[in-house]
């Protein structure tokens, strides 16, 4: 799964440090594309300190500061304006500060091939693991799926640690434009690696490979559980986000509405839907694995948006297991149609963020972002 650090501001500082000193290999890939890609990584005067620099400081402050008994000079301002301003910290320790306050909100609790997902003490989503036979019925389409990996090879690749940029392509995103847009995006991702990774601990489930050598996946097999995908919850939870943040609408109205605002968000849900099944074309992840994904990520998003807003009347459990299909059938895939149907009907739109709220008001100053004549 991609590791969604300390927002965008740490990787501009050490750009060009580590990009170099790791050599050719890492260090063009991530020097330059963390480094130069958020903006010259200047987050502390000029840049990270050092040893080299502190002794520079020291020996400054030996020839320029002469004596000085601890009187103070100055009568400083409080720092940020209110208790919701965040815009004093850097990217990494306001990451920590709104980890801090919304990811006590969501649980998991299960046990032995049985979890359910939780915003506060309302249930949101149960899974129930599949049988052994679901998932040797499912192997066919990650065969069938392999044969896309020609063509996909570069986004499968760039998909493993960068979700982001795909958005970016589909709404101008930048620190100095989005900011807030891009700090509710990188909460929401991160909340999905939160909630994941217990949910997958409980519902343990053998990859493609443990089924079949011959799936030979074209990047090494993560050592957690196949059933659901991660990557499904991360990009779907993403997508419920930024589909809110730039149409004001939910995953069902985003799948149904056929104006501009509708085929904004559809698109939306479309990327969520390729970058899953991107990780059966890469021979990791079986369908069902992303249905079910899919189905926790969009009620993370809308979790999420009810959350900003204050608001704790949750819909009921939705309930997801996969059987055995019909030898006259074809094996499940994950289809929008097939997600629409699933899901409980969306939060009422135009919810108000709660301003008064840390997360309430920044989510309120990225929907502003979005604003349009």
């Amino acid at each position: 799964m991609p590791a969604f650090g300390q927002g965008q501001g740490q990787g501009q500082g050490q750009g060009q440090g580590q990009g170099q000193g790791q050599g050719q290999g890492q260090g063009q890939g991530q020097g330059q594309g963390q480094g130069q890609g958020q903006g010259q990584g200047i987050e502390h005067a000029g840049g990270p300190g050092s040893g080299q620099l502190s002794s520079a400081l020291i020996t400054t402050h030996d020839g320029i500061v002469g004596y000085w008994d601890g009187t103070p000079l100055r009568a400083p301002a409080l720092i940020g304006t209110s208790d919701v301003d965040l815009s004093y910290l850097s990217n990494g320790v306001r990451s920590k500060l709104l980890d801090s306050l919304v990811l006590p909100h969501f649980t998991v609790t299960g046990e032995d091939g049985e979890a359910t997902f939780h915003a506060g003490v309302a249930p949101l989503v149960h899974l129930t693991r599949p049988g052994r036979a679901v998932f040797r019925q499912q192997l066919p389409l990650v065969r069938a799926y392999g044969d896309l990996r020609g063509d996909r090879i570069n986004e499968i690749l760039l998909q493993t640690e960068d979700l982001v940029s795909f958005y970016g392509a589909q709404g101008y995103l930048s620190a100095n434009r989005n900011r807030k847009t891009m700090a509710v995006l990188y909460t929401a991702l991160r909340a999905a690696v939160h909630i994941e990774m217990p949910i997958k601990h409980f519902c343990r489930s053998a990859r493609p490979i443990d089924f079949a050598p011959m799936v030979q996946p074209m990047i090494q097999t993560p050592d957690h559980s196949s059933f659901p995908s991660g990557h499904a919850i991360e990009v779907f939870a993403a997508s419920t986000v930024f589909a809110r943040l730039v149409t004001g609408l939910g995953p069902k109205a985003a799948m149904t509405q056929t104006d501009d605002k509708g085929r904004m968000a559809t698109l939306a849900f479309k990327l969520a839907l390729r970058i899953a099944s991107n990780r059966s074309v890469a021979g990791v992840h079986f369908p069902i694995d992303s249905a079910a994904g899919a189905v926790i990520g969009c009620a993370l998003g809308e979790a999420l948006y009810r959350t900003a807003a204050g608001n704790t009347e949750f819909p009921g459990v939705t309930n997801v297991g996969f059987n055995v299909v019909p030898e006259s059938e074809e094996p499940f895939d994950l289809t929008l149609p097939w997600l629409k149907s699933v899901l409980p009907d969306d939060a009422p739109d135009h919810l108000t963020p709660a301003k008064g709220t840390v997360f309430g008001n920044l989510w309120d100053e990225a929907d502003k972002e979005w604003n349009e004549i």
